[in-house]
């Protein structure tokens, strides 16, 4: 597989990849409860399997290769552990219940719409400005109504599970900006849906989405690592995981643009 990657794709994954598991030892090491088999498996396996495996599939994403399907069904069961465990509900939802059933899907749809004489990489696509506007007038929409939801379902568990911390009420109080905290999230959630299935119809406008949706995401896990330190050990390899996808991100629009373009 990595015979075919430019020189560029495997710098920007070895860097990270090794900047990840870096990170894993150094804040791991004294940072574990190694009492607590959950603190143990989170810090040393769920965490860094979740960056890595989540840092291959969208690397392989931005070549448009079918391949990204099977990392992302990894990285969704891992990283919607982790986002359930920093409270953002949103994110373990779409994660569990929507990107992973995705990934079956996508990998079947690809399949059937993989460039001629090819078994990996599927043919790119333009919207127009009319679909565009379109969808994102939609999703302004969709990422109110959804963040008025997710703040009574964040105090829902907070009482049914007896948490003391609510990241929603961290930013609220932060910003001063009520509801800021769950419609910052419902804003992630409704930019990768729209983003996972403009993908999996092999838009290359996709990639906008995803640019917004690693900004945001970006300062949410900037948010828990500020309100909790001692979720270091776990949360700033996602961090950095973040970081990777937006770098990747940027990287992936400008490929299937102009892949796109050839296809015109």
């Amino acid at each position: 597989m990595l015979k075919t990657w430019s020189n560029f794709e495997k710098i920007w994954l070895g860097i990270f990849t090794l900047l990840i598991l870096a990170v894993t030892v150094i804040f791991s090491l004294n940072g574990t409860d190694y009492t607590s088999t959950k603190s143990i498996l989170l810090n040393w396996v769920i965490s860094p399997v979740s960056a890595i495996t989540g840092i291959i599939c969208v690397v392989l994403a931005a070549r448009a290769s079918i391949w990204t399907y099977v990392w992302g069904t990894i990285n969704c069961i891992t990283y919607g552990y982790l986002a359930y465990t920093s409270s953002y509900y949103g994110d373990m939802i779409i994660n569990l219940f929507y990107f992973l059933p995705f990934q079956f899907i996508g990998f079947i749809w690809w399949q059937k719409h993989l460039k001629p004489n090819s078994k990996e990489f599927v043919v790119m696509r333009k919207l127009s400005p009319k679909q565009f506007i379109s969808i994102s007038l939609g999703g302004i929409i969709a990422a109110i109504l959804f963040g008025m939801a997710l703040f009574k379902l964040d105090n829902w568990f907070i009482t049914a599970m007896k948490r003391n911390i609510s990241i929603y009420n961290y930013l609220d109080n932060m910003f001063h900006i009520p509801y800021l905290g769950a419609i910052f999230d419902a804003s992630s959630e409704v930019l990768q849906i729209i983003a996972q299935i403009l993908m999996v119809l092999a838009y290359a406008e996709q990639w906008i989405m995803w640019i917004l949706t690693n900004v945001i995401t970006i300062i949410m896990w900037l948010t828990v690592i500020i309100s909790d330190r001692s979720s270091l050990p776990w949360s700033l390899p996602t961090l950095i995981m973040w970081i990777a996808y937006l770098i990747n991100s940027t990287y992936g629009y400008f490929n299937w643009l102009k892949g796109a373009k050839q296809n015109v």
